[in-house]
């Protein structure tokens, strides 16, 4: 199941926008629902869920499924609390709405003139950079880029922007899309420079208090077990927690789905709450526009999706000739969704603690509750989807290993290989001798990225991270002139972290 954990965290910003077209559902039984959630959830497998539903201004739905810990056997309820990964993204557009309301910046001011510390690879995408372009994805890096310097490590928020500037564009500024979470760190940073108060206080200050979501969080350090937490999942057996706190502004929020749908309401009221202006409406249609446009498809029958792009914090499409404003989050062990239909005054929730398609099935089957009288069973599909990607992933496992020259040996004796080595953007990395066996350690993300390792083939070698979500990985040693290590590479297949643009280089002589 590792590889297709992976998988889903791409997923979370391609799929489930094209669709077949029928005439609106009027009556809803949410019973129904409820039923078919519980029965999805058991063919899952899924550990604990809770999903809410606002329409018309009132919670018509909030149900909550399954265990926030399987080895405690503790039930969830709507007040437990889960990590909701990248829909953070909306709470930091929203903050820097407040600022664009405030007059304190606005959209389309220089990042530089905000954030002098500020630099990307390209000198031209730093200098042009406008704080739009921070929350939208089209900053030239690819999807994903640069998310290894906050996984699991030591390096501050500051610190992560700072070393980004290390890794190429690999488009031209603006010219298509590249989800991007450390550019959504940069907009916390921003956000600092600007109010002259952190991201976390800016929040808490601005939405969290004004909302009355006194359950949320922007950190998972406090945690104890005490709390009412969903804990992380991964194949059914709970995880510990991984901090995220350098990743804040695009991924660390923790909330329940009480708390939740009073941002739902939130915008469902266009910025307002209980009688408090949280954004204007003004900034509401900023925030949910469409800057950044993605290729729905052909777009070419009634009903399917004709435009589909990014927003603000916000993916932005047209389904059943009604908007739909929404996004995904997933982390190890967590997995989340947030959706508004404007026209049918409905949004909704979905929060999981484990990574499963039965997330974005709800969320299909959800939207179509309120926009088709034809039902289909997407959790069926999915699951039967889940199950065909496992044949894939073990078959493409037994590839690997006939394609795995045997009988060949290292170039070297094993102590030739160890020291320092260093990635210019991530790092350092040792490799070391213990008890007779090479092991590896990236020393920025110690606690999870270290292993021993075995021989594979040639000068490559084997090895298993202690991080239980990742894959086995391969790290292959390229020799220099004098016939001793210059480099090593990482193959560790995966579509979220990019360990194959690492090149950690020798630092020192044994």
């Amino acid at each position: 199941m590792k590889y297709l954990r992976l998988h889903f965290l791409l997923l979370l910003i391609s799929a489930g926008f094209i669709f077949s077209s029928v005439n609106a559902q009027n009556d809803r039984d949410y019973n129904e629902l409820k039923e078919y959630l519980q029965k999805a959830n058991e063919q899952f497998e899924m550990p604990g869920m809770a999903v809410g539903i606002i329409k018309d201004g009132q919670v018509v739905f909030n149900e909550a499924f399954g265990k926030r810990n399987t080895k405690t056997g503790e039930k969830t309820n709507t007040e437990t609390i889960f990590g909701i990964a990248s829909c953070t993204k909306a709470f930091t557009a929203a903050c820097m709405a407040i600022l664009v309301d405030e007059g304190k910046l606005d959209w389309t001011d220089k990042v530089i003139d905000h954030y002098p510390d500020f630099k990307l690879h390209d000198p031209y995408i730093t200098r042009e950079m406008e704080v739009q372009d921070l929350l939208c994805h089209r900053s030239g890096l690819q999807t994903f880029d640069g998310d290894l310097l906050w996984y699991g490590t030591d390096y501050t928020r500051k610190e992560v922007v700072e070393r980004i500037q290390f890794r190429e564009n690999a488009y031209s500024f603006r010219s298509r899309f590249g989800y991007q979470n450390v550019m959504y760190i940069a907009a916390g940073q921003l956000i600092e420079k600007v109010s002259g108060k952190s991201w976390d206080e800016f929040m808490k200050e601005k939405i969290f208090i004004p909302l009355g979501m006194n359950a949320t969080t922007t950190s998972n350090g406090g945690f104890n077990e005490s709390m009412n937490l969903a804990y992380p999942h991964i194949d059914g057996e709970p995880m510990e927690f991984i901090n995220y706190d350098n990743c804040g502004p695009a991924a660390s929020i923790n909330t329940s789905s009480d708390d939740l749908l009073k941002w739902v309401e939130l915008f469902l009221n266009k910025g307002t709450l209980n009688g408090q202006t949280i954004f204007s409406e003004k900034q509401y249609y900023k925030l949910t526009s469409l800057l950044t446009p993605l290729n729905p498809g052909p777009g070419e029958t009634i009903g399917e999706t004709h435009f589909f792009g990014y927003g603000l914090g916000w993916f932005v499409l047209d389904y059943e000739g009604r908007k739909v404003i929404q996004h995904g989050g997933g982390l190890p062990g967590f997995h989340s969704k947030v959706a508004l239909i404007p026209e049918e005054k409905v949004g909704f929730i979905i929060l999981a603690n484990q990574l499963s398609g039965l997330v974005e099935a709800t969320y299909k089957r959800i939207i179509d509750i309120y926009t088709k009288n034809e039902q289909k069973d997407w959790a069926q599909l999915y699951y039967e989807n889940e199950q065909n990607q496992e044949s894939r992933n073990l078959k493409k496992k037994e590839e690997k290993e006939i394609a795995r020259v045997k009988g060949t040996t290292p170039s070297l004796s094993i102590e030739k290989y160890i020291g320092m080595y260093e990635d210019k953007m991530y790092g350092k990395a040792e490799i070391s001798l213990k008890e007779n066996r090479l092991h590896i350690e990236l020393l920025p993300s110690n606690t999870l990225f270290t292993a021993e390792m075995e021989h594979w083939h040639y000068d490559t070698f084997k090895f298993q991270f202690n991080d239980p979500f990742l894959p086995e990985g391969y790290a292959t040693f390229v020799l220099n002139g004098q016939g001793n290590p210059d480099y090593f590479t990482i193959d560790l297949e995966n579509p979220d972290f990019h360990f194959f643009k690492l090149k950690f280089e020798k630092i020192n002589e044994n």
